[in-house]
């Protein structure tokens, strides 16, 4: 990147919009995006700031809930991409641009889902139920969709010489499910009793929705038939938090080149809406990404 376009990004960056500034959602984040990952060519979190940060109260690397894998709390807590609360919606967006391209993956080589979301004893630390915040029913079923997802991982990639679906982080999504439930019951440490609470039942005042939002590249397959691994966790991701939360929430899959030539995005109009900080449109700012070429 040039430095005039990094200045320019800066500057985008640094302005304050309705109280508050963009730089200051970066640096919050555990992820570390400003420090190398904002500034390269293939950035999904710089694209994602072009894609989204016209949007009123938009927010980035929004941390969610993590899984309690200690005495001393979670390792590390899920990083939303992209948060926004809507007039009837809460949208949770995952974005992605070359990540699936930059990935290699050897013969049989597969995703395995995390052991602290679904093993009763994880290596004599904290039981299930404490990992989750003390709520033995949801705890169960959590787990049990794990041990189903990692079923089904199992049986479409063994034996395949490529996952067909790499620009689709079934470890990644898993983690954000959890945050996305536990952020709707408010699960965090009383400051009194420092125990970890879950003190409000959503009550599906909002429609709660999680979009993976990929930018499509010439390889990727987006036929999404009703076997395949990203149809069938959309499936069983909806059946569960619909089950946890009632009937309240939705899971999406889009490419950004489908959004952003959108007019009626859960109400947000991408195609006709200015760049922020910017005199042109945020389709033509997103030109910038169609000519990257990352190694395979």
């Amino acid at each position: 990147m040039t430095e005039n376009k990094k200045t320019e990004y800066l500057n985008r960056l640094t302005t304050i919009h309705n109280g508050k500034r963009f730089i200051d959602d970066y640096l919050q984040g555990s992820g570390n995006e400003l420090k190398e990952k904002f500034w390269s060519d293939n950035s999904s979190s710089r694209l994602a700031f072009d894609l989204y940060s016209w949007i009123p109260g938009v927010q980035f690397e929004k941390q969610l809930p993590g899984v309690i894998c200690s005495k001393s709390g979670p390792a590390g807590v899920p990083n939303m991409d992209v948060f926004v609360e809507l007039h009837d919606t809460l949208l949770f967006i995952e974005s992605k641009y070359t990540e699936s391209a930059n990935l290699s993956y050897t013969e049989g080589e597969k995703p395995n889902l995390s052991k602290a979301y679904w093993s009763e004893s994880l290596h004599g630390k904290l039981k299930l139920e404490e990992r989750f915040y003390g709520q033995a029913e949801i705890a169960h079923k959590f787990s049990q969709f794990c041990k189903s997802i990692q079923s089904d991982i199992d049986r479409l990639l063994s034996g395949r010489k490529q996952n067909p679906w790499k620009w689709f982080d079934v470890k990644q999504e898993t983690c954000h499910l959890f945050g996305i439930i536990f952020y709707a019951l408010n699960a965090r440490k009383d400051e009194e009793t420092k125990k970890y609470i879950c003190d409000s039942k959503y009550k599906g005042t909002k429609k709660l929705v999680l979009c993976n939002i990929i930018w499509r590249m010439d390889e990727d397959d987006f036929t999404l038939k009703e076997d395949s691994l990203p149809a069938i966790f959309e499936k069983k991701a909806k059946n569960l938090i619909n089950e946890i939360l009632g009937n309240c929430f939705d899971f999406q899959i889009h490419t950004v080149q489908k959004v952003m030539e959108s007019r009626n995005f859960y109400g947000l109009n991408f195609k006709e809406s200015k760049s922020f900080e910017k005199d042109n449109l945020v389709i033509e700012q997103m030109n910038q990404y169609k000519d990257c070429k990352p190694k395979r």
